[in-house]
């Protein structure tokens, strides 16, 4: 039975339980109630996390490439060119292991020419369809530009809940992440509406972190929810986190007990995760990963939660509907709380890797 790996919500220590991160961060700013965010807590807290699973973590990888594969009827992967998706990418790949469709998405009839980076394409153009050429995947690749739905508003289902939408779309406002949030309906082809189908994303890679002395580590919601909040949405289609998926553990547990090793020290206290890249801290990309074809392109980092680098294009007509839309949400968002709050990560329960 697969776990529907999709639903999350915040809790404080009073034992209040929110479904969005406003009404969270905003009884805590009222009470001073410390907020956490439960990712799947029943699941993981069964797992003894101070034992390392023994295999390498290729063995991991290819099991969980392999575990959905037999699970689904239909499998998608979300590339994007960075570390994360070109590692399940290399994974299915190399062990021999279909998938069935690859689907690429960006602003790119905004960009001025190919390779142009203003709107957050560059890892697309310079990583991503370069090695799918390389490999052979083209047949299975449908790439979508979400800028020709832009055009209005009405386009994106967040339209229902007019200047309300930020309290549904997660922890990441921009119009890009609009689209994933109807990911389904886009890349989901009709014949498979009665069939089993996953959508693969690759979320992020752990932070080591210390508690009371002890080394560990904790969700943020900020990468679980990104890309439109991993909402259920259809029966028949689960969208997969394949790092930090709680029907298969044994990738992030490996992951974390490999960074510990190879950085020992990781971040003393929460305030400075929060505040300083993990870059700046880990080459982590290269501990957990082994990438046959090294990334030539890597785009900046998003800076602001609340408009990304993929959207500069709306930039050159601020009059237009969309951008009164997502306009009048953000002003009605910044009315409700303490956006310099929200825009923080919150974590999760801690996990120790040593008794």
């Amino acid at each position: 039975m697969i776990i529907n790996s999709n639903i999350t919500h915040y809790y404080s220590s009073d034992g209040k339980i929110f479904v969005n991160k406003v009404d969270a961060v905003n009884h805590q700013l009222k009470t001073q109630q410390e907020i956490f965010f439960n990712y799947h807590d029943d699941i993981w807290s069964k797992y003894d996390w101070t034992f390392e699973p023994p295999e390498s973590i290729e063995y991991y990888y290819k099991e969980q490439a392999q575990r959905i594969r037999d699970e689904y009827d239909y499998v998608i992967l979300s590339y994007s060119g960075g570390f994360d998706s070109t590692n399940i990418l290399e994974t299915f790949y190399y062990n021999n292991i279909k998938l069935d469709k690859i689907v690429i998405v960006g602003a790119f009839s905004q960009d001025i020419t190919e390779n142009d980076d203003r709107n957050f394409n560059g890892e697309l153009y310079l990583n991503a369809y370069p090695y799918l050429k390389e490999l052979g995947l083209q047949s299975i690749t449908e790439t979508y530009d979400y800028s020709s739905y832009c055009i209005d508003p009405k386009n994106f289902s967040l339209y229902e809940y007019g200047e309300q939408w930020t309290d549904v779309i997660g922890t990441r406002f921009s119009p890009a992440h609009w689209f994933f949030r109807d990911i389904e309906k886009h890349v989901v082809p009709d014949k498979m509406e009665d069939k089993k189908v996953a959508i693969l994303f690759g979320r992020d890679k752990p932070n080591i972190m210390y508690d009371d002395g002890k080394p560990g580590f904790f969700f943020r919601d900020n990468p679980v929810q990104d890309y439109g909040r991993l909402t259920k949405k259809y029966n028949n289609v689960d969208r997969i986190n394949f790092y930090w998926d709680p029907n298969y553990t044994n990738i992030l547990i490996k992951q974390v007990h490999m960074l510990h090793k190879t950085y020992p020290q990781g971040y003393s206290d929460w305030k400075t995760m929060v505040h300083y890249p993990h870059k700046e801290l880990y080459n982590s990309d290269k501990v957990v990963y082994n990438l046959r074809k090294p990334l030539i392109y890597k785009s900046p980092k998003q800076l602001t939660p609340y408009f990304s680098t993929k959207d500069n294009f709306l930039l050159k007509d601020k009059s237009g509907k969309l951008f009164d839309f997502y306009l009048n949400g953000i002003k009605a968002l910044n009315k409700k709380t303490d956006m310099e709050i929200l825009k923080k990560p919150i974590r999760s329960r801690f996990y120790r890797i040593t008794k």
